[in-house]
């Protein structure tokens, strides 16, 4: 046995409370709205958190930031619809203002309490050359709150309010250059199609074409040789990887 393989890493459709954590509006559709749909046709409950209001994604200048993040708003809400989510909290954040530290790491440690997912799923931010600080931060503050939402030391006002501890078994990343796990999309692949056209303020007419083109190319490269037409990829984590675990990346 090797060293890696005493600590086993979860089947994410094993999860039947699924915890959603995305730095905009679209993130998760993008990225895992194929499997979010599976989870939530085999019973699982898909609740979703939006850490920013997306209120900067335009290339328009004539669009307004106010009108443009009550529009990704109502385009979440329609898209979440297509692959079942059943619960929607948005903390709106500023759109490329997402806070590093402490303070978006407590609150989600405090949702995490309250939904005790089985599973967390969220964007990869240790992604060679991303860019953009709202998908770091947000991947960031996720693993660490996954690691600190079972100690009593953080946010102990929690265990006051009448929340209790609660470690996730998993966590899974999305948009990820290092996936352990493939999940077959094929029956839930018009489901993410129908998710990613609802954020029309972001995807439309040509490009939205070209995008999805370029996704179901991608989920079959990724499906070669596995079986199915189409795949989504994770990498799947338990907390204990964490922090300090030499073996996370092999895993």
């Amino acid at each position: 046995m090797l060293a890696k393989d005493i600590l086993p890493i979860p089947d994410i459709l094993s999860a039947r409370s699924v915890l959603v954590i995305q730095p905009h509006p679209d993130d998760a559709d993008i990225g895992a709205g194929g499997t979010i749909a599976r989870l939530a046709k085999a019973g699982a409950t898909v609740s979703l958190v939006t850490m920013t209001d997306g209120s900067r994604g335009t290339m328009d200048p004539a669009q307004s930031m106010e009108t443009l993040a009550r529009t990704r708003r109502q385009e979440q809400e329609d898209a979440a619809r297509a692959v079942g989510v059943k619960e929607l909290l948005f903390l709106d954040y500023p759109d490329g203002e997402l806070p590093a530290g402490s303070e978006p790491r407590d609150r989600l440690i405090s949702i995490i309490r309250r939904y005790r997912p089985d599973l967390v799923m969220t964007v990869d931010p240790w992604l060679a050359y991303e860019a953009h600080p709202d998908h770091r931060l947000t991947g960031l503050a996720v693993a660490a709150a996954c690691l600190f939402s079972s100690m009593p030391t953080f946010n102990p006002e929690d265990l006051a309010a009448g929340l209790s501890l609660h470690a996730p078994s998993m966590v899974a990343f999305f948009g990820t250059a290092h996936p352990n796990q493939f999940v077959d999309v094929d029956d839930t692949w018009e489901n993410k199609r129908a998710a990613i056209s609802a954020h029309a303020s972001q995807f439309s007419g040509q490009t939205l074409e070209l995008y999805l083109y370029y996704l179901e190319l991608k989920a079959k490269e990724l499906a070669a040789g596995r079986g199915p037409q189409r795949v989504e990829a994770f990498k799947v984590l338990t907390p204990t990887h964490l922090h300090y675990n030499v073996d996370a990346l092999v895993s």
